[in-house]
């Protein structure tokens, strides 16, 4: 008996030993793999602070781009609105070269039909002058043929100066015995012999 207990105590020992042993290996093996585990999770949170950074910069990048793109949309809303705008002014350009070609050509016209009928008017003014230059010297003429006959008419029948004939006394002495009438509508005065005959209209005298 007193044999064995040593014996049994070495063994014990040497299973605690062992046990120990095996124990802190463990214990070695899960410390190296955590630390492992921390050294991973160090880098990720290195790799995610990095990739936090990437994407504040991408952030800005796409913010930088939205403005842009915001600039570019507003440029080309400008220049769309230039653009109509130079059509719009163009097309009234347009509308008011038109406007004033035509209102030239009216007035062209207009001159055109003034022109026209100022020399119309000169045209028929000046054949009235002469029409009324011919009247007054037709009716001119008549009187000096009254007149005429007049002197004759007293020569023939010794009638004094003062002695007025009435128009059938002398119209013997006028051509198929007609007495002269005034072509723009005159009466004519005999008056005496020794008084030239008149006409009443205005102009119509015998010089």
């Amino acid at each position: 008996m007193k044999t064995i207990l040593p014996w049994i105590l070495v063994v014990a020992f040497a299973a605690g030993a062992g046990s120990l042993y095996f124990s802190n290996s463990s214990k070695n093996d899960e410390l190296t793999k955590l630390r492992g585990q921390v050294a991973q999770v160090d880098t990720l949170n290195g790799q995610l602070e990095d990739l936090q950074k990437q994407a504040a910069a991408q952030n800005d990048q796409i913010a930088t781009m939205r403005k842009d793109n915001a600039e570019l949309l507003s440029l080309r809303n400008q220049v769309r609105q230039l653009g109509d705008e130079k059509a719009a002014l163009t097309k009234q350009v347009q509308t008011a070269q038109s406007q004033a070609a035509r209102s030239q050509a009216d007035v062209q016209q207009a001159q055109a039909r003034m022109s026209e009928n100022a020399k119309a008017i000169a045209e028929q003014q000046i054949l009235q002058l002469r029409q009324n230059q011919a009247a007054v010297n037709t009716c001119i003429n008549n009187l000096r043929q009254i007149d005429a006959a007049k002197q004759q008419w007293a020569l023939e029948r010794q009638k004094t100066p003062d002695a007025v004939p009435q128009p059938q006394e002398i119209s013997q002495y006028f051509p198929n015995g007609q007495f002269p009438q005034c072509p723009a509508g005159g009466r004519y005065t005999l008056n005496a012999v020794s008084n030239a005959p008149t006409c009443s209209i205005a102009g119509h005298v015998l010089q």
